[in-house]
């Protein structure tokens, strides 16, 4: 038997950018399921997200009101998928450090808050990334997202690599998944979008192979065409 607890409660996840595209189809597609489940979004809406709350991750206040709320809140799901994009010239790309704070610096206390709660609670749980896979490919129009997302990617690697050496029951997840028809794209759409994957397949795909993950740490990349 595992020296480590069991969760009999109902599961309880908190999902980091679930009011819209990728995560607000994770968030649908985990309450399917029946595990209870937190949204946290910018354009939070009670009636159309279900539990949740409103943050700007942009926003320092935002951000310490939130890890407040981890604190005191049990969960074994932690979904990190808030982010946004930007292509064009580096020259010309407006309030650069927003950016780089939503996708990855104000998330990263957000995160460790989570990661120390899943520690403390020595139970089986889940902390997943949703990256991109401009993650692990330079592109010629999306200089500081992929800065971002390169930053994401290393940082869940070694994440997932301590998890292994501290042999702790929190399981690792990194998904890297090519261009998604989300609203991510609105106002930079590409002329192949209808190419693109469906969120409500990569949602689920990523939750089965969460479920089924086996070792503390597990990479996938979820390429266009793939499902």
């Amino acid at each position: 038997m595992s020296k480590f607890k069991k969760c009999y409660h109902k599961p309880m996840n908190i999902i980091i950018g679930g009011t819209h595209g990728l995560g607000q189809e994770i968030a649908t597609e985990l309450r399917r399921r029946g595990e209870e489940t937190f949204v946290v979004g910018r354009t939070y809406e009670e009636v159309k997200h279900g539990p949740g709350m409103r943050a700007n991750l942009a926003l320092d206040a935002d951000i310490k009101v939130l890890k407040n709320f981890i604190k005191k809140t049990d969960f074994s799901g932690f979904y990190w998928v808030a982010g946004y994009g930007y292509k064009g010239d580096f020259a010309e790309q407006p309030e650069p450090d927003a950016m780089v704070k939503v996708n990855l610096a104000n998330v990263l206390p957000v995160a460790q808050t989570a990661w120390k709660k899943l520690l403390k609670a020595d139970a089986q749980s889940h902390f997943v990334v949703i990256s991109s896979m401009t993650g692990i490919k330079a592109r010629e129009d999306e200089a500081v997202y992929a800065a971002t997302k390169h930053g994401q990617v290393g940082f869940t690697r070694s994440l997932g690599l301590e998890s292994e050496r501290l042999k702790t029951p929190v399981k690792v997840a990194l998904f890297l998944p090519g261009g998604m028809h989300t609203p991510f794209w609105d106002g930079n759409e590409p002329p192949n979008l209808s190419e693109f994957l469906d969120p409500h397949k990569v949602a689920r795909h990523v939750i089965e192979k969460v479920v089924k993950q086996k070792k503390r740490f597990y990479e996938e990349e979820i390429a266009r065409g793939s499902l």
